[in-house]
């Protein structure tokens, strides 16, 4: 099956994301343990949801060039022109869509996070005046960011992937008899 995991390129996506956070939530906070316990459970959730798609083994055994020609397919949302690739960006397809996108409940637990960066700029000011609406500043703007522009975004990509998927089904497998 193409899903066997690469787990190089799973925790290699884990340390990268847990290390920027650790680091980030250690600054902003000024101090060690936060930014060491914060780095972990982000790594750890990054490496686990992306785990499908990153694991794929779909694509293993296409060269430099036709790996470009699936994932510029799938990023346009056409059908690869080659029928050598319909196979492996079906399979890829596939791997990428199994990983979840709850839109709804990410869009619920980013205004969550904006308003407790509102009732923390909102006691920052009552504490210490202007320069206390920086605390909930970054939380805000971030929340705000992805509920407007990275989910919306992510998205449309997702149903772009679908389009590229469904027209490579049916301008390759469909009629060769190769569609499982």
């Amino acid at each position: 099956m193409a899903q066997r995991m690469s787990y190089g390129k799973v925790v290699l996506g884990g340390l990268l994301a847990g290390a920027v956070l650790g680091v980030s939530q250690g600054l902003l906070h000024d101090n060690v343990w936060v930014g060491l316990v914060m780095g972990v459970l982000g790594g750890t959730v990054l490496a686990a949801g992306l785990r499908r798609s990153l694991g794929s083994t779909a694509l293993r055994g296409l060269d430099r060039g036709r790996r470009r020609a699936v994932s510029r397919a799938m990023r346009r949302g056409e059908p690869v022109e080659d029928p050598r690739l319909a196979r492996p960006l079906v399979d890829q397809v596939d791997a990428v869509l199994a990983t979840p996108f709850p839109v709804k409940t990410m869009r619920v637990v980013f205004a969550l996070l904006c308003l407790l960066g509102l009732v923390v700029m909102v006691l920052g000011f009552a504490d210490e005046g202007a320069a206390g609406l920086l605390g909930g500043s970054p939380l805000v703007v971030i929340s705000l960011l992805m509920v407007f522009v990275v989910l919306p975004l992510g998205q449309r990509q997702r149903e772009r992937i679908r389009r590229s998927q469904e027209a490579t089904r049916e301008r390759h497998l469909t009629s060769s008899g190769d569609d499982r």
